[in-house]
């Protein structure tokens, strides 16, 4: 399996995971933060580490997207998909934002919030991986 065959799936994968994450966390969620402000960085030190962060989800994506190919057994689609997408934030869910909740000095509220918000992310980079991958 190519890299590069894999390369537009992440990327796509990686748009949807950015876009959602605007729409939940960046603007439905955003004022549920700052009773937390000393646990989370502010928007302008985020800046700061924005690439990064872009760059190692590009990454992640690549190594979901390779398992995606494998998971599919040739028939992606949306539905195929949506399916990959839910396991994946199942796993997520239960290995980020859940134990975050656990250790760190955040409500109840807001560590439920970022835990759907983080499953309705995975899921639709799932959708996404199953609408943009291409068998031979």
């Amino acid at each position: 399996m190519s890299p590069l065959r894999l390369a537009v799936p992440a990327v796509a994968a990686t748009v949807a995971y950015f876009a959602i994450g605007f729409l939940g966390e960046g603007w439905l969620l955003r004022e549920h933060f700052l009773p937390y402000q000393a646990v989370y960085r502010t928007a302008e030190e985020l800046q700061r580490y924005m690439p990064f962060g872009m760059v190692a989800l590009l990454l992640g994506n690549l190594a979901l997207a390779a398992i995606y190919a494998k998971w599919c057994d040739g028939r992606p689609g949306a539905s195929s998909g949506l399916r990959f997408g839910l396991l994946a934030g199942v796993f997520v869910a239960c290995v980020h934002p859940i134990p975050n909740l656990l250790t760190m000095n955040i409500g109840l509220r807001l560590g439920i919030e970022v835990t759907a918000a983080s499953f309705v992310q995975w899921a639709a980079v799932g959708v996404m991986l199953g609408l943009s991958w291409r068998p031979r």
